[in-house]
């Protein structure tokens, strides 16, 4: 449950605040007053208000308040020995936890930018009431501020949303379609493949770790793997869309991919990944770069329309 007393709080804690008062708690320290003796003789510089870091705690499910008294909520925490760093990441997936349960973030429409590398969160998936909430985040390195007010996602919400599988995907029928085909046709293990397989095949450059799945976070992006050409590309500049079937080689190909693929032209490829040869170490997938130019030549495939969407004229 929310508790709207935090909301009259622009700063509630920084990190190295909210991890004095962890240590303090699972060292005995259990009421208000001793917190705020501490606090006054700490020789360490925080930024820490106390009364709403409580409150804070205790929304969070970490400590039960009843007047002075502070009481962790569950007594075998005691025993997570953390250090900065660690404490860091257990608050931070509990925080994050918390704030899309009660829908204080919203995860529509994040975006990723190719030319920075960074996922984007529009401003307006925070509402300016819960300030306190997107200020904390900021504290912690969760968001980090763009130059257009929205917002970037650190390392540590990329990582949350993937693991959580955090990301509602909002799809048409005839995108249910193709995600349910994608599944019988084994896409997300066809995608892990060609990541697998642009590292092997970048295997000298020192940034391998670029090379990653963006459909997991940005459902709208066009393409499902960003990467580099070769070996001296300077920024990523591989577009993939992967698309991975069973027998004949086919595919369903959105408006929206095409779209990014005549924009992209010849940074586009498309993977054609045959599920029944993954496993074996020496299969190489088809690759067909800038497929617009390609299949508009070529007569050994042929499209055909599965739906059509009709609108109404304005008259």
């Amino acid at each position: 449950m929310l508790n709207e007393k935090i909301e009259a709080c622009s700063e509630i804690a920084d990190l190295e605040g909210l991890y004095f008062i962890w240590k303090n708690l699972i060292e005995g320290v259990s009421s208000v007053n001793s917190l705020t003796n501490l606090r006054l003789h700490n020789k360490g510089k925080i930024n820490l208000n106390i009364d709403y870091a409580l409150l804070l705690f205790e929304q969070l499910n970490i400590v039960y308040l009843q007047n002075n008294s502070v009481q962790l909520c569950d007594l075998g925490i005691k025993h997570l020995k953390f250090d900065l760093l660690s404490y860091r990441n257990w608050f931070s997936k509990t925080l994050l936890n918390f704030l899309i349960e009660e829908n204080i973030i919203s995860l529509d429409e994040i975006k990723y930018d190719s030319q920075i590398d960074k996922y984007i969160l529009p401003r307006y998936n925070i509402k300016y009431k819960h300030a306190c909430y997107r200020n904390l985040l900021l504290s912690l390195s969760i968001l980090e501020k763009s130059n257009d007010g929205n917002f970037y996602l650190g390392d540590l919400f990329v990582n949350y949303i993937i693991s959580e599988n955090k990301v509602k995907r909002k799809i048409s029928e005839a995108e249910l379609l193709r995600k349910l085909e994608k599944q019988k046709l084994l896409g997300e293990t066809g995608e892990l493949f060609v990541v697998n397989y642009e590292c092997k095949r970048l295997s000298i450059r020192k940034d391998l770790n670029k090379i990653k799945r963006i459909s997991i976070m940005d459902v709208s992006a066009g393409y499902d793997i960003i990467s580099f050409n070769d070996t001296s590309s300077e920024s990523l500049d591989r577009f993939i869309e992967v698309k991975t079937f069973k027998g004949k080689p086919h595919f369903h190909w959105s408006s929206n991919e095409i779209q990014t693929a005549k924009i992209k032209s010849k940074n586009y490829h498309l993977y054609l990944i045959d599920a029944n040869k993954m496993a074996d170490p020496s299969y190489t997938p088809l690759i067909i770069c800038d497929p617009v130019t390609y299949f508009a030549k070529n007569i050994d495939w042929i499209s055909s329309p599965e739906s059509f969407l009709f609108e109404k004229i304005d008259i």
